[in-house]
């Protein structure tokens, strides 16, 4: 009770709680795949960026970035749509697959250190992730993390229906799992995935995130990660 007159201590003393807690508190943990399990978003990035090039429609890669990171790949197209004032050619689709396909074949990895976490882990995992089926297995395979998820930990927009910044993506990988929302961690990088992931009721880390200071904030993330090495197992 001498303590009350001294927030700062309170600030101190949360902050220690809050840094005591393991993976291993967690039912299970869920992790976003692109640019959280592998190091894709800048290979998607500039396979659109050619994409749009193709069709007339002039964006730097940083606005590429800036626009579309963590969106689904149907938003991507509504938000180009609107860009265009009109539908968008037939070739696009089939052009962005083979520039990004052949990308991810010559240049994917996963990212530094995310295996040592992932065999370490005590709890389920799972990825939960806005790629089309096929694509976020090519992903794991391309990536070398395919043995770490079978064919029921993997969690993607397709198959389920519903895509990020939707809450219910994590939800229904929850329940698919057997496990309590509330008692699971999720692992995300952009402003769509932590939106779902706060609004699902899970504890949300942020891995790198693409947020500034304020949004983190108000997201009210607890651990901001920069390097797997920085995970609690």
């Amino acid at each position: 009770m001498l303590c009350i007159g001294f927030p700062g201590f309170f600030c101190l003393l949360e902050e220690i709680v809050v840094m005591s807690v393991t993976s291993a508190d967690f039912q299970a943990v869920l992790f976003d795949c692109d640019g959280v399990l592998v190091d894709s978003e800048s290979i998607a990035n500039r396979a659109l960026h050619r994409t749009l090039q193709d069709i007339g429609l002039e964006m730097t890669l940083d606005e590429v970035a800036n626009t579309f990171t963590g969106q689904s790949f149907a938003h991507c197209l509504l938000l180009i749509e609107k860009r265009l004032g009109g539908p968008i050619p037939d070739i696009f689709v089939p052009n962005n697959r083979t520039y990004f396909r052949t990308l991810l074949q010559d240049e994917l990895v996963s990212m530094p250190g995310i295996e040592r976490v992932l065999s370490g882990l005590k709890v389920p995992f799972a990825v939960v992730t806005n790629s089309q089926y096929q694509e976020m297995n090519n992903k794991l395979k391309y990536a070398g993390l395919d043995a770490y998820f079978p064919a029921e930990r993997r969690f993607d927009t397709e198959t389920l229906g519903v895509a990020k910044p939707d809450p219910a993506i994590y939800q229904l990988a929850a329940k698919s799992l057997g496990v309590d929302i509330h008692q699971c961690l999720i692992l995300e990088d952009s402003f769509p995935g932590i939106t779902a992931g706060t609004r699902s009721g899970a504890t949300v880390w942020g891995y790198r995130p693409h947020l500034t200071a304020d949004e983190i904030a108000d997201f009210g993330l607890t651990r901001i990660l920069t390097d797997w090495s920085e995970f609690p197992l």
